[in-house]
């Protein structure tokens, strides 16, 4: 059987009454922790249907679920030097990149990201 609820807002009755637009509107839309060493691939993700290996220090991330525009946020973080940023986004995702305080390009063994933003 499928259905649905539609609601404004939810209300607790110890916490008070919360607009359902700061649910839609301030979740992560995917997230993810995967590895660029050895087989390059998620530990673990959401919304997401591949991750591609294209260089040194240098992954591809594709969503499942494409997002309205490519002005979205993205949160990255690795077990590693800290060294790293995401770019080239589109909508239907985003590079990757690692490096050490060198600036050497490296695959790290833990990377974490997250999307926020809206679906198309």
């Amino acid at each position: 059987m499928a259905g649905k609820i539609i609601a404004d807002q939810l209300q607790n009755t110890t916490v008070g009454t919360l607009d359902t637009k700061w649910i839609i509107e301030g979740s992560a839309k995917s997230w993810c922790r995967f590895s660029q060493a050895g087989s390059h691939s998620f530990v673990d993700s959401w919304n997401y249907s591949s991750i591609t290996d294209e260089s040194v220090g240098v992954s591809v991330l594709n969503l499942t679920n494409s997002m309205t525009s490519s002005n979205y946020a993205i949160w990255t973080h690795d077990w590693s030097y800290g060294n790293g940023w995401s770019d080239s986004m589109s909508t239907n995702g985003y590079k990757c990149r690692r490096r050490n305080e060198s600036a050497a390009y490296l695959d790290v063994t833990v990377v974490w990201s997250s999307v926020i933003g809206d679906i198309a």
